[in-house]
C-alpha cells in the first residue's frame, strides 16, 4: 500500500480546499494509506475529512496560549533571521520521520515552504499550484528571501497545474525544467445535480447569484459596484453572495454606502452551495485571477448561464466565450457583459445548452486515473 502526504495550509471556504476535500473523498483507500497536514488548524471543511484520512496539524489544534505562541514564535523567527528552523522542528515532530512514496503540497504558499522541509522524507515530491501565479503572485510575501519560492519548486519532481492557462503563466514567471502537467479539480456532476435537489430555493425576480471567500481577489466590490449601477438603471433585480471571508464587514460598508441593501444578499456558507446556483438565472465571476473557478465548474454542471471576467481559468472553461459570457475587469465591461445576458433571454437559453455541453469534459474516473498515474501508480 503507498504511502501519501497532502500538505494544505487550511481547511477553509476557498476553491482549493474544496478541491481536496473532493478528491480525497474519490480516493481507493484499499490502494493509498493517505495523510493529511494541516498547517493551521480550522476550518469549515474539517468534518468533510474522509474518514479514512490521518490528520495532523502543525499549529492551533489545541487552543492554549503555549500552542498559539509557539506558532507567533515560528513565524517571527522565520521573518527574523531567515531561519526555518524552528518550522523544520514543528513539521519534523508531528511527521516523526515517517517516510511517505509522495508528498503532495496542493496549494502555493506555506505548503510549498513546509513541503521543502521534509522534502527527503519522500521518493517523490509534487507540487500542485491552483492559481494564475504570473497576474497575481500572491505569494511573494510568504517566501523570506529572493529567489527561494523558484528554488523551492525547483526541488519538486513534477509540477501540477489546475488549467493549462495557469501552467503557461506559470512559465512566464519561472523558466525551470521541472515535469508539468495540467489536471482538473474533481467535478462530479451527478453528485452536485443530486445535491441540487437537496433543498428548493425560490425567486420573485431576477437572481444573478456569485460563490467564493469574501477577499479582495474575488473582486466582490465590484459586483457591489456593478448592482448599484444597475438600480440607477432602473433594474430590479437580486443579487446573492454565497461565502465568507475576512472582506466581509468591508463589504457590507460598501453596500450600505452604495445604498444596495435591499438588492444583495449575504448568504454566508452554504454545505451545498447547489440548490442555491441551480436556482440562480445567471452565475457571476467578478475576480482578479483564476487557475480553474471551481464555482464556474459547478455553474456548468447545472447548466447556469455564466458571465465572468477574463482570468486563465475561467478564459479556458469558457473556451473564449464560446461557453459563458467573459468581460474586462473594469466596472462598466462587467455591467455591460451581465446586462447583456440580463436582456437576452435567447443567449441565456443557449448558454444553458453549451454549459451542460462543457460540463462533459469533467469526468471523474479519468481524473482520478491521472491522479495514480502522477503518484505512481
Amino acid at each position: 500500500m503507498k504511502k501519501i502526504l497532502f500538505i494544505i495550509e487550511g481547511l477553509h471556504g476557498g476553491g482549493a480546499e474544496k478541491a481536496l476535500i473532493e478528491l480525497l473523498t474519490e480516493f481507493d483507500y484499499e490502494r493509498y494509506d493517505v495523510t493529511l497536514c494541516v498547517i493551521h488548524y480550522g476550518g469549515i471543511y474539517m468534518s468533510q475529512i474522509p474518514e479514512p484520512v490521518k490528520v495532523l496539524y502543525l499549529y492551533g489544534e489545541k487552543k492554549d496560549y503555549w500552542h498559539e505562541s509557539f506558532k507567533r514564535k515560528t513565524f517571527r523567527y522565520y521573518w527574523k533571521y531567515g531561519s526555518t528552523w524552528l518550522m523544520r522542528k514543528a513539521i519534523q515532530h508531528k511527521m516523526k520521520r515517517q517516510r511517505f512514496d509522495t508528498i503532495i503540497s496542493f496549494l502555493e504558499g506555506a505548503p510549498l515552504l513546509f513541503h521543502n522541509l521534509i522534502r527527503h522524507y519522500a521518493d517523490r515530491n509534487i507540487a500542485w499550484v491552483h492559481c494564475d501565479l504570473y497576474n497575481y503572485h500572491w505569494t511573494e510575501n510568504v517566501f523570506n528571501g529572493s529567489g527561494l519560492e523558484k528554488l523551492y519548486y525547483t526541488n519538486m519532481d513534477e509540477i501540477v497545474f489546475v488549467s493549462r492557462n495557469s501552467m503557461e503563466a506559470f512559465g512566464k514567471l519561472y523558466d525551470i525544467n521541472v515535469p508539468k502537467r495540467c489536471i482538473y479539480n474533481i467535478i462530479d456532476v451527478d453528485k452536485i445535480h443530486a445535491k441540487a435537489l437537496q433543498k428548493e430555493v425560490f425567486h420573485q425576480s431576477f437572481t444573478v447569484i456569485a460563490v467564493g471567500r469574501l477577499t479582495k481577489v474575488k473582486g466582490f466590490d465590484r459586483l457591489v459596484r456593478v448592482a448599484k449601477m444597475f438600480k440607477e438603471n432602473g433594474y430590479h433585480l437580486s443579487f446573492q453572495i454565497l461565502g465568507i471571508g475576512e472582506d466581509e464587514q468591508e463589504l457590507l460598508a460598501l453596500c450600505d454606502e452604495l445604498g444596495v441593501k435591499d438588492c444583495i444578499t449575504f448568504l454566508g456558507f452554504q454545505n451545498p452551495p447547489y440548490p442555491y446556483l441551480k436556482a440562480a438565472d445567471v452565475l457571476i465571476s467578478t475576480s482578479e485571477s483564476e487557475g480553474l473557478p471551481f464555482v464556474i465548474c459547478e455553474a456548468l454542471a447545472l447548466g447556469i448561464p455564466v458571465v465572468a471576467t477574463r482570468t486563465a481559468g475561467s478564459a479556458e472553461l469558457l473556451e473564449d466565450g464560446k461557453y459563458g459570457l467573459l468581460t474586462e475587469h473594469d466596472d462598466i465591461s462587467i455591467y455591460e457583459g451581465l446586462k447583456t445576458l440580463v436582456d437576452n433571454k435567447q443567449l441565456r437559453d443557449d448558454f444553458k445548452l453549451k454549459a451542460k455541453e462543457r460540463a462533459e469534459i469533467f469526468d471523474v474516473k479519468r481524473t482520478m486515473q491521472m491522479v495514480y498515474h502522477l503518484i505512481g501508480d
